[in-house]
């Protein structure tokens, strides 16, 4: 349960960490070393669930070294860790500039180029190329998330010029976007089959796709991963006006859904994000599927020991939506305090979740409920232990589902789910309340509250005279045979 507690608390919102490199606090230089097995640990410690591989930055060869040090720390200590490989997108980056850093100030001209050079001062190339067929005179271009602004003043051949409205610092690799016109490049090109290529090789449990615009992305790259022998999870990021017109087919198509607000509060009025939040996770809850919500969530402890009280409450607000997880992006990869960011992140959640409305939430789940023998059993699980105040809940189950059911309907208690299957434990790391244990089979009904009680008594702050509600399925080890409910106390 290392991952699962928080002094002694049991937090129920789960926690993505994006990993990198490790930077040494006060420095300003570029981080050099790839994170260590003994921050991972750290990290796990501290709350992280799922370990977040951008394959936007850092190669092949130092990603693998990521994976297989996650990998090693979850193994030493018997706890699952997801790890989700994030698939870049049909989007346009800067290129390598001399110097490295370049400051632009309101007023200055730039060229942004498809030309493949070393950029400087006054040009700076965009790759992959084509920015001057994205381009519109009189219209913005948007660098790094948003937070450099120019006016595209004309275009001629490969090159754009532009007029700085917004300033700011630019490196190699920030993000270019033409507002409210999506780019001219195909959802997975080269870079993006790839990284769905190596995700399959390293065996990811979870597979995020950039810049999703439509449900036949996610029917390609999942085409994609079947063709190298894999089915991970995929989840679709959520970043443009195409995407917020197709969410519902998109969400169909999906196992689960980022809000990602980096780009999409470029590609839509940042006066918006909250409610298209909120919406957005209704939708996802609704449907029982996981939702992430990421971006600049504690952005400030990437230079900072304490989060601003802005960000404590955005991420409260994020779990009172009803959110699964919530995820770090630079805190994590690149800021000086990774821990205790991840540790603020659970305080926050741990404290908010308490006070949830889980009688309001319990009476308007149940219009939510399908004419599903397992729906209708999860639903009837999560009634009956709100009603006796159950301690926890108990779920066996062989392919994940029985846990994600009863995960979407909100339970008070948090969720043991138990599952012969390491896969299966690992892809139940972002379901909300849901702590996945790996067990043998039992073998019989007996079997089922014998055990149950066993695996009880090792969650942290449960203790003899509590009450629990298993589920599972008999005959045991048969998927979608779930039928049983029963109630119990610990002795």
């Amino acid at each position: 349960m290392l991952s699962s507690n928080v002094n002694g608390g049991i937090r129920k919102t789960k926690i993505v960490c994006t990993l990198a490199r490790e930077a040494e606090p006060g420095s300003e230089e570029i981080p050099k070393e790839i994170i260590s097995e003994a921050m991972i640990e750290r990290l796990q410690r501290r709350g992280m669930n799922v370990a977040r591989i951008n394959m936007s930055h850092g190669d092949i060869e130092e990603n693998s070294i990521i994976i297989e040090r996650v990998r090693r720390v979850a193994r030493r200590f018997g706890v699952a860790e997801g790890i989700m490989v994030d698939v870049p997108g049909p989007k346009r980056r800067s290129g390598p500039t001399v110097p490295e850093e370049l400051t632009l100030v309101r007023g200055d001209s730039l060229v942004l180029t498809s030309r493949d050079i070393v950029g400087n001062q006054s040009v700076i190339s965009v790759a992959p190329a084509g920015i001057h067929h994205d381009a519109t005179v009189g219209s913005a271009i948007l660098l790094a998330d948003g937070i450099i602004r120019l006016i595209v003043q004309r275009v001629e051949g490969e090159d754009v010029h532009c007029r700085v409205d917004v300033g700011g610092l630019v490196t190699e690799g920030r993000g270019v976007i033409t507002p409210g016109k999506e780019p001219s490049l195909p959802s997975l090109d080269d870079k993006g089959k790839e990284a769905l290529v190596f995700a399959a090789e390293q065996g990811a449990e979870f597979v995020a796709l950039s810049f999703v615009n439509k449900p036949e992305d996610v029917h390609n790259a999942r085409e994609i991963l079947r063709d190298n022998g894999v089915s991970p999870l995929i989840i679709s990021k959520i970043e443009t006006v195409d995407a917020l017109e197709n969410f519902d087919g998109i969400l169909a198509a999906s196992d689960a859904i980022m809000v990602a607000r980096g780009d999409l509060g470029v590609n839509v009025s940042r006066h918006r994000i909250p409610s298209i939040q909120k919406e957005l996770i209704d939708k996802c809850n609704a449907a029982g599927k996981p939702v992430i919500t990421a971006t600049q969530m504690m952005e400030s402890m990437m230079y900072s020991e304490s989060p601003l009280r802005a960000e404590v409450q955005d991420v409260a607000s994020a779990i009172d939506h009803g959110t699964d997880a919530v995820m770090l992006s630079g805190e994590t990869a690149i800021g000086w305090y990774p821990e205790d960011t991840v540790y603020e992140m659970a305080q926050t959640a741990l404290q908010n979740e308490d006070s949830l409305p889980y009688d309001d939430i319990m009476l308007a789940k149940s219009a939510q409920t399908e004419q599903r023998t397992d729906d209708a059993i999860a639903y009837a699980t999560v009634r009956v232990a709100h009603q006796i105040d159950a301690k926890l809940i108990v779920v066996f189950t062989e392919s994940g589902s029985t846990a994600v059911r009863v995960s979407k309907y909100r339970p008070k208690a948090p969720i043991l789910a138990l599952t012969p299957y390491e896969i299966v434990r690992n892809r139940l790391t972002l379901n909300w309340a849901t702590m996945p244990e790996v067990i043998s089979t039992p073998q019989s009904g007996d079997d089922i509250f014998e055990v149950a009680a066993e695996e009880a008594r090792k969650v942290r702050g449960t203790r003899p005279g509590d009450s629990i509600v298993v589920v599972a399925g008999l005959p045991m080890g048969v998927p979608g045979s779930t039928n049983l409910i029963h109630v119990m106390t610990i002795r």
